[in-house]
């Protein structure tokens, strides 16, 4: 019967397939995250019964979303099961499992407090920010710490650039748990009922602490998307070639304008006289076309993962990196804070802040694995080598930081156990191990030398 049901809720990631999750997902989250602004700034009162249909759609949509990913995600680690996992992946897989079932609990319980009685409870909408964003930043800082043991071991400006960035996307985490937990600090109730979107939204306090929190989220969520968007714009450079030199940077700097554009009311509104003699038309506007400023940026980010899954012949390879693309899309997507402080019936922006944690977790898994797999692969770097390909550059330097990383450990095992063992065949077992790394490594030496 578990088998039966596995397979329900398995599928054969590919290209196309990765396309559509995330096309699905982001979709979702736009939807989810503008319709309060959208309701509010134009009047327009959606029947509640259809609210909360919609609500119940994104809710089933992330938790079959969220099983499926899951599941393919558990299948690929255990393909390594007879090998150690150095840093305890599987950990990381027990957590995520565990976040997704109280998330998953969470938004049944709310649903049927909706549809039972008629109103949910705030605490549960608390309780979820906590488990998301707490989650996230686990799955995050981890990630971060990844990175910065490959830099050291490889100095490379574009894992700096992506350290960095992920540095300042785990700040904005913890600045935006702030920020929302002052709202629901500042509401007096306790039971959110089914009044029209608008009445909660002229009705949010504000304080001095919550427009500075806004001002550091805002800038840290710029200064991530511009480092972001400058290593992407490497990892892809390559295309400008093919597609020429101003075609492509049209292309690569569209959604950098998008983005930025909205930030523009912080240095004098140029849009002023329209809003004042429009407001509602201008407003309606205006969301309908910057409501998907973060997810264009987000597709871009993906894609150099994305693209670099067909440079690759390794099918585990290709499988981690289609993750990693899914991972990057999601996590840029569903940082938003903008709807959960409105605590509006339904809870609008919930299934994009529970998003969040699958998301730095898939990131976390593809990029890992893909090293993981690069290091234990000759012929795979060796294709590298052989490749001019930017995406190809970095996983290589990734694989390589991977493999010394592991030569280390072998090292200092056999060292320690060769002190403390009275006996010769184990210590000549391993040293056996050891030298077949050092023969990849005199390989990686050869094939450097004969690309330079």
């Amino acid at each position: 019967m578990k088998k039966k049901i596995a397979s329900l809720v398995t599928v054969n990631l590919s290209k196309k397939n990765s396309l559509i999750f995330v096309l699905i997902l982001t979709i979702v989250m736009v939807f989810d995250a503008t319709i309060v602004q959208f309701s509010s700034y134009s009047g327009v009162k959606i029947p509640m019964w259809l609210n909360v249909t919609i609500f119940v759609i994104f809710s089933i949509i992330f938790l079959t979303s969220s099983a499926i990913l899951l599941n393919y995600v558990s299948k690929l680690i255990s393909r390594d099961s007879s090998q150690k996992m150095p840093i305890g992946l599987r950990y990381f897989h027990n957590l995520i499992t565990a976040t997704l079932l109280v998330t998953g609990s969470i938004i049944l319980i709310i649903i049927f407090q909706m549809l039972v009685l008629n109103k949910y409870s705030l605490i549960l909408l608390e309780i979820q920010t906590y488990v998301s964003y707490l989650s996230a930043l686990v799955f995050l800082s981890f990630l971060v710490f990844l990175f910065v043991g490959w830099l050291t071991r490889k100095r490379n400006y574009i894992i700096m650039l992506y350290v960095i960035a992920f540095s300042l996307a785990s700040v904005n985490l913890i600045v935006s748990l702030i920020y929302i937990e002052t709202y629901f600090s500042f509401s007096v109730l306790h039971d959110i009922k089914p009044y029209p979107i608008t009445a909660y939204i002229v009705n949010i306090p504000g304080s001095a602490i919550t427009e500075s929190l806004s001002v550091i989220y805002d800038l840290l969520s710029l200064s991530s998307f511009l480092l972001m968007w400058i290593a992407t714009a490497i990892l892809l450079s390559q295309y400008r070639h093919r597609m020429g030199r101003i075609r492509f940077l049209s292309l690569i700097s569209i959604p950098l304008i998008y983005y930025i554009f909205p930030f523009q009311n912080y240095f004098g509104d140029l849009f002023f006289t329209l809003l004042f003699y429009s407001p509602v038309i201008f407003s309606v506007i205006y969301i309908l076309i910057f409501s998907a400023t973060k997810e264009v940026g987000a597709f871009l980010f993906g894609l150099s993962f994305w693209s670099a899954s067909s440079l690759v012949h390794h099918d585990r390879v290709q499988k981690s990196l289609l993750i990693s693309f899914i991972g990057m899309v999601v996590l840029f997507c569903s940082i938003e804070i903008s709807p959960l402080r409105s605590h509006v019936y339904p809870p609008y922006g919930l299934i994009t802040e529970a998003f969040l944690p699958l998301g730095t977790y898939l990131l976390l898994t593809g990029i890992f694995t893909s090293a993981q797999y690069i290091s234990q692969d000759a012929r795979l770097r060796k294709e590298f080598y052989k490749s001019a390909e930017n995406q190809l550059t970095l996983l290589k330097t990734l694989g390589i930081s991977e493999m010394e990383k592991k030569f280390e450990e072998k090292v200092k095992f056999l060292h320690e156990r060769t002190k403390s063992s009275q006996t010769v065949e184990e210590p000549e077992l391993e040293e056996e191990h050891i030298k077949k790394i050092l023969r990849d490594v005199l390989n990686e030496l050869y094939y450097s030398m004969k690309k330079k």
